[in-house]
């Protein structure tokens, strides 16, 4: 007989593991690896080790039982990943139905599968964010929203066009009216003369400097202390210098 295993146990092990963001079912099970199990169990066990109390400024008997139960979680997906998955889950069939009567926006999000990156460090200059996706410490989902979060937080090329009296509130209102969905802002405007390559050129070089760093989306999401941020950026920083040199040593 198939050794049985309990689908609300397996659900919460995978919410230790993955976070509540990741929308759990049996697809999801289906489709993960243990390659990606294991990446995720690897992020989970560093960011709760016990060692990181006091940079994190949590007490030692917290992090260490939040440490345990990510172990326990790794124990109870293992077997259920790892095997040959004939390993049978009792509510299975009823979950499976309850999936069926999910909203357009959660079968959306059952299409995204996210993942781990599974293999060796790129051998080329790497930003941050694509250092920490591919070390194994962010998912690409998370690469993704941190890329996003990023650009909103850039301010519009026509707010500095106009603070700086290259572009009137007129241009920048017939701009927006006359481009088309998918022409950038900048694009248009210098297309159509209102500005000069030069002034293009510094309107993005100011943006680019007025938007926030990448590392912050990750320091205050926990996903990184500050101190474990700058840890990053210089692992970065010796990373390219190190390709640039092979590079150019060829």
């Amino acid at each position: 007989m198939l050794p049985v295993m309990n689908i609300t146990n397996v659900f919460n092990a995978c919410q230790v593991l993955f976070g509540p963001e990741v929308q759990i079912s049996i697809d999801f099970l289906r489709a993960l690896e243990p390659s990606g199990l294991k990446s995720a169990y690897r992020r989970k066990a560093f960011e709760t080790h016990p060692d990181r109390a006091t940079v994190l400024g949590e007490s030692e008997a917290e992090m260490n039982r939040r440490f345990k139960e990510v172990i326990q979680a790794y124990q109870v997906l293992s077997p259920v990943i790892k095997g040959d998955r004939k390993i049978v889950l009792s509510d299975e069939i009823g979950i499976q139905r309850k999936n069926r009567g999910t909203n357009a926006r959660e079968k959306r999000e059952k299409g995204f599968t996210d993942h781990f990156f599974k293999g060796y460090l790129p051998k080329r200059k790497l930003m941050i964010g694509q250092f920490l996706y591919y070390s194994g410490f962010i998912s690409w989902k998370t690469l993704i929203e941190a890329i996003i979060w990023q650009r909103k937080q850039r301010p519009l090329i026509g707010q500095i066009a106009r603070q700086w009296g290259f572009l009137s509130s007129y241009d920048v209102q017939r701009i927006l009216l006359q481009r088309s969905y998918k022409e950038k802002f900048g694009e248009y405007a210098l297309r159509k003369g209102y500005i000069t390559p030069f002034q293009l050129m510094a309107l993005i070089g100011k943006q680019r400097r007025l938007q926030r760093p990448i590392g912050e989306y990750f320091i205050e999401r926990g996903i990184l202390s500050p101190r474990e941020m700058d840890k990053m950026i210089e692992r970065v920083r010796v990373h390219n210098i190190h390709n640039i040199r092979a590079f150019w040593t060829k």
